[in-house]
């Protein structure tokens, strides 16, 4: 070949390559739906809601899912988290997914404190849209157990308080599989979390 045609066709060709592999990689990302990675199988579980009624992790099947491991007496993080939830959940309604496509979870570390009573007036006095929350309770060395298999370690310090890991906060997919684990209280950005949700209601 000419060198000179060569000198003019290669560039060219390079650049036809270039651009088709950009081309491939945008249409797998769009019909991937999301870039969110999956951190593990979410673990399968069956707690008492609220109301009496027995919830298992697979009722929740088909829904995206943001879970949260809790306790009602907790004086700082677990109520900042709940109220940003809350806040999430009015964005989540005004779009028509929250309770049909979207559920959140709230799950007690403290049994002893947080009766059905305490957990029904605790999610009175956050503004809990209770269509779209299972709040649940177990036995507490069960529910240590649970939350240990969701990544969360929890040790009880006596008289009704706990220490447990900040990333207890949980995005779960419709095939429930853990997308997300995110830092609970102040640290917890509502906007990346609805974008999260979003990205997953698209999949």
């Amino acid at each position: 070949m000419n060198p000179k045609l060569k000198s003019y066709l290669f560039p060219g060709l390079l650049a036809v390559l270039v651009l088709g592999i950009a081309g491939y990689l945008v249409v797998q990302s769009l019909g991937s739906g999301s870039s969110l990675p999956v951190v593990q199988a979410a673990p399968d579980f069956e707690l008492t809601n609220a109301d009496g009624r027995q919830i298992k992790a697979g009722d929740n099947a088909g829904k995206v899912v943001l879970m949260e491991f809790m306790f009602t007496s907790c004086p700082d993080i677990c109520p900042v988290t709940t109220y940003k939830m809350v806040q999430l959940q009015e964005q989540l309604k005004q779009q028509g997914t929250f309770g049909d496509k979207v559920q959140f979870v709230a799950v007690t570390f403290d049994p002893e404190r947080d009766t059905p009573e305490t957990l029904q007036k605790y999610a009175e006095r956050m503004g809990m849209d209770m269509s779209g929350w299972h709040v649940l309770r177990g036995e507490e060395a069960a529910t240590k157990e649970l939350a240990a298999k969701y990544g969360v370690n929890v040790v009880n310090m006596g008289e009704g308080q706990f220490v447990h890991n900040v990333t207890s906060l949980q995005l779960i997919d419709a095939k429930q599989q853990i997308r997300r684990v995110y830092e609970m209280g102040d640290g917890m950005d509502n906007e990346e979390v609805l974008k999260d949700i979003s990205s997953l209601l698209d999949e």
